[in-house]
């Protein structure tokens, strides 16, 4: 019989050596192995056990002496022929290694945790291996007696990281054996079930000296099973009782499956929206788009408020009318409470939620239920783009424009790409839904690519916000100290008095961005990132939001003794003390990174607020998007510069979108909303436009700056980051990957043309104790360049002269 060999994409592989490796399928494990199951193969030198995935089966050519798979962890595939697809998609165009891209697609407590272990061989002779000299005497030592074992985790703690070639080394002389196994991080969460395992009144006789277990005995009585929790609660029966009553066969036990999965079959159901004119068109363009044979984009470019969620409810209920499956993201895990109540009421528990703030058995129990065909609708965050739902008939990207929709961790992708890729596999439809689309989206729909569907109005015929733009150079002139300017003082008041709530946004959480002694001029800067410390007031500590490093403020500098520490550039924690202050009546939520650390914490904040628990709403960007609140009639934008003269070319796209988006928070229902933008560029064109709601004035403007300096969407800019403990060797190894891409764009690629800019420091140069620097790279995206990106990528890192220093390319990101 001839053997079968199968690809395999091994998580121990890193992007240099990157491939499909081959293994020979040994008899026993041929039915269990498929394509889409996880395995476990030796691989390397010293064959260590490795994770991975079986793509492909292969034909013996005999050439070479396979190794064999271990072990097969799954029972079934865990992915997809679809899902599979993708992975090689993205890993062509993400500078990625295969298992990086099969690996965002699966929920964290799917995956295995393995637990290595070495064992001195039982002939050894440790007195003898004692005297070793070097690194292998420094393992050895570790090993008291043959036959002891030690785990990896345990060596590492006492050699650090570096002992690895040694212990392969060691392993391949036959001094050590190593040895390991696999455990799934979050298994199938089951509950215990109890039924009578003989006739009742034959049970009730062997029970009599017991009134607990004669209620067993009647609980169980017309055959029915009951968890052994309830049969506790109902009876009073210890456990003890009942392991008993299961001993002396009494009772019999079986284990039943429990989702951890968010369940919304008690919500109550609402009845199917009622669009205006306006959405009605919408709908039935892209209904009618849905329901072509082939993939469809479309942009819904709505104002704030004009109810793009009503039509997004309508489009998937046509989806499941005609038996399709739908995926919804928001950029934001705090919106998903707001969504899922209204999706939830639509559509019961056909439901599912997919984001990071679920525990690992929730997410693992709501990915179950969307492979099963048991949840056909499903919202969440960036990764829900993966879900693996049947029939995928449309995918709806609300907040298109959002930044967290690009991955910062390998793989580098957008959703927005993913999904585009998605529903021309599966011939879907992918709506792109915003008021201010990103300049690449609205580019797109420019050049005829998808039909534009436009919502001009607010929903049930509530007018945009008047906006007022305060200046607050005059101010700081006149002597005001403080955040809250005049202005948005002045409607604060009146806005309390008439019993309506306030949405303040800042986009800097913590009390000050920088405090310092106003003696010497101390300032507290990390010891790790070459950035300064933000203080935060309810700890008392400076810390650093790049590593998390911390130190205590004590009042006191730590340089010269001083006692005069001063505060500049403040953020949510000492807005959140000013209006305290200044409205002591007033009661204010605060809703940033560090009041949002708990599971939960963005629904019941979000929901006290709605229920006027709270009169003033203070946050950052978390604010700014996707909330419907009917009380809020006044909105603030604290500091509309803090992002405008950013070191990237998206700062002005960023700064319109945000105080656009927050803007809309105001007046959503039937009273006028007021919103006031404090800036100290009251003139600035991204300003005003933003203020008027003005878009396409704002996109033409974007777009002759864009074509001028040949940024996206006219260019692509790849950006190739270099990290390492030694600047100087960063900088040195930037420069001969520098010149080996001029000198190949010279010779072999000498069909590619993109300039080479660089090496540039990034905008926080140091971080944890790497420093890191970039070459930017603009280019039309193509197999091509690709190919030449990836190729010089595997040059240096498999050149001994880069040791020490990592590297990695991403397609527009934040710079």
């Amino acid at each position: 019989m001839a053997e079968t060999i199968c690809a395999v994409a091994l998580d121990a592989a890193t992007y240099a050596i990157d491939k499909l490796y081959s293994y020979r399928v040994p008899n026993e494990l041929r039915e269990q192995v498929q394509i889409g199951t996880r395995v476990l193969v030796p691989f390397g030198f010293g064959n260590k056990r490795a994770e991975g995935v079986v793509l492909a089966f292969r034909e013996d050519t005999g050439e070479y002496r396979l190794k064999p798979i271990v072990e097969a962890l799954d029972e079934q595939p865990v992915l997809t022929q679809e899902q599979l697809k993708l992975a090689a998609w993205m890993r062509e165009r993400l500078y990625c290694t295969y298992f990086d891209c099969v690996r965002a697609m699966l929920p964290a407590g799917l995956w295995f945790r393995r637990n290595e272990m070495y064992t001195l061989a039982p002939d050894a002779d440790p007195a003898a291996l004692h005297a070793r000299e070097g690194e292998e005497g420094e393992v050895l030592r570790l090993f008291d007696t043959a036959g002891q074992t030690l785990s990896l985790a345990e060596i590492r703690e006492r050699l650090g990281k570096g002992a690895g070639r040694t212990l392969d080394a060691l392993a391949g002389e036959g001094i050590l054996v190593y040895h390991s196994n696999t455990v799934q991080k979050t298994g199938d969460k089951t509950e215990k079930m109890l039924a009578l395992d003989m006739e009742s009144d034959e049970a009730m006789s062997r029970v009599r000296r017991s009134a607990a277990r004669q209620d067993v005995v009647s609980a169980l009585a017309d055959g029915i099973w009951m968890s052994q929790k309830e049969l506790s609660y109902m009876t009073g029966a210890s456990d003890a009782a009942l392991r008993d009553m299961i001993k002396k066969g009494i009772l019999r036990v079986k284990y039943e499956e429990r989702m951890r999965a968010p369940d919304f079959s008690d919500v109550p159901r609402a009845a199917k929206p009622v669009l205006s004119a306006q959405q009605q068109e919408a709908y039935d363009g892209m209904a009618a788009l849905m329901d072509e044979p082939k993939a469809q984009a479309a942009l819904l470019f709505g104002v704030t408020g004009s109810g793009k969620t009503q039509v997004y409810l309508r489009l998937i209920a046509h989806a499941l009318e005609t038996g399709k499956s739908a995926i919804v993201l928001v950029p934001e895990i705090g919106l998903t409470p707001q969504v899922l109540r209204q999706f939830a009421a639509q559509f019961g528990d056909l439901v599912a939620v997919l984001h990071s703030a679920l525990s690992a058995g929730e997410r693992c129990d709501s990915f179950k239920k969307i492979k099963t065909g048991r949840a056909r609708v499903v919202i969440g965050t960036r990764s829900a783009v993966f879900a693996p739902v049947r029939d995928l008939g449309v995918i709806i990207i609300d907040e298109e424009q959002d930044g967290a929709y690009k991955s910062e961790q390998s793989p580098r992708y957008h959703a927005r790409d993913v999904a585009k890729y998605r529903a021309v596999q599966t011939d879907a439809l992918l709506v792109l839904g915003s008021a201010t689309p990103s300049v690449e989206t609205y580019y797109g729909a420019k050049q005829g690519k998808y039909p534009v569907f436009r919502l001009t109005e607010r929903f049930l015929g509530a007018g945009l916000p008047e906006v007022l733009i305060s200046d607050m150079r005059g101010q700081t002139r006149a002597g005001r100290s403080g955040v809250i300017g005049a202005d948005l003082e002045r409607e604060l008041l009146d806005t309390l008095d008439r019993g309506r709530q306030a949405i303040l946004f800042l986009n800097r959480r913590g009390n000050s961005r920088v405090i310092g002694c106003a003696m010497c001029g101390w300032v507290p800067e990390c010891p790790h990132c070459s950035t300064n410390m933000t203080y935060h007031s309810a700890s008392g500590r400076a810390m650093c939001h790049y590593c998390g490093a911390s130190i205590k403020i004590t009042g006191t500098c730590p340089v010269c003794g001083g006692e005069e520490l001063f505060t500049e550039t403040p953020g949510t924690q000492r807005v959140e003390q000013e209006l305290n202050e200044r409205f002591p009546d007033a009661r204010v939520l605060r809703m940033d990174a560090d009041t949002m650390n708990t599971k939960g914490a963005h629904e019941k904040l979000f929901s006290a607020f709605a229920r006027g628990e709270a009169d003033i709403l203070l946050g950052t960007q978390m604010v700014t998007k996707g909330l419907d609140f009917e009380n809020v009639t006044l909105v603030g934008v604290l500091d509309a510069d803090q992002s405008l003269y950013a070191q990237d070319y998206r700062a002005r796209e960023r700064t319109f979108s945000l105080i656009t988006q927050v803007v809309g928070r105001a007046g959503r229902r039937f009273d006028t909303g007021r919103a006031v933008i404090q800036t100290y560029s009251p003139t600035h064109p991204v300003i005003l436009t933003a203020a008027r709601q003005d878009y396409e004035k704002f996109y033409e403007s974007e777009m002759e700056t864009r074509e001028a300096l040949r940024c996206p969407p006219v260019c692509t800019f790849t950006v190739l980051t270099a990290a390492g403990e030694v600047e100087q060797q960063v900088l040195k190894s930037l420069l001969a990957l520098k010149n080996r891409l001029l000198s190949l764009m010279e010779g072999q690629y000498a069909d590619v043309k993109a300039p080479v800019l660089g090496p540039a420091a990034a905008q926080v140069v140091k971080v944890m104790g790497r420093y890191r620097y970039h070459l930017t790279m603009r280019a039309r995206d193509s197999a091509r360049f690709r190919s030449l990106v990836s190729g010089v990528l595997r040059e240096f890192m498999l050149d001994s002269r880069n040791r020490g220093v990592t590297v990695f390319a991403d397609s527009n990101p934040d710079l």
